[in-house]
């Protein structure tokens, strides 16, 4: 992930992180979730995909959650992984919206409502 970054290869980041999102979905070994986050994870991947092929030079900036993440497994640390998760959401929704608030997408999402 962090070698596409670098590279600017957003194709490269965003095909990484899914397989960072499945190798950590599948090591909970819960059924259960897995079918909660398949069931969604469609829609997740569209919205992932539109953010990661619009960030450009910010793809660095997300890396550092994911090495956190991978920190926390290490350290045996599942407080310090739910805050970075929580903090890596919290970031994409919040570039996602400013995407579309400043977008095309606005008058249609206005019109809409």
């Amino acid at each position: 992930m962090e070698s596409c970054a670098e590279r600017k290869d957003n194709r490269g980041f965003y095909k990484a992180l899914l397989d960072f999102t499945a190798a950590g979905i599948n090591s909970t070994k819960n059924p259960v979730l897995l079918q909660v986050v398949m069931s969604i994870m469609p829609n997740l991947q569209r919205l992932q995909y539109i953010a990661v092929m619009l960030r450009g030079d910010a793809l660095m900036k997300n890396c550092i959650y994911f090495k956190t993440i991978i920190e926390a497994l290490d350290e045996k640390d599942p407080e310090k992984g739910v805050k970075a998760i929580e903090a890596y959401i919290k970031n994409e929704k919040e570039y996602t919206l400013h995407l579309v608030k400043n977008s095309p997408l606005k008058q249609f999402l206005e019109e809409e409502g």
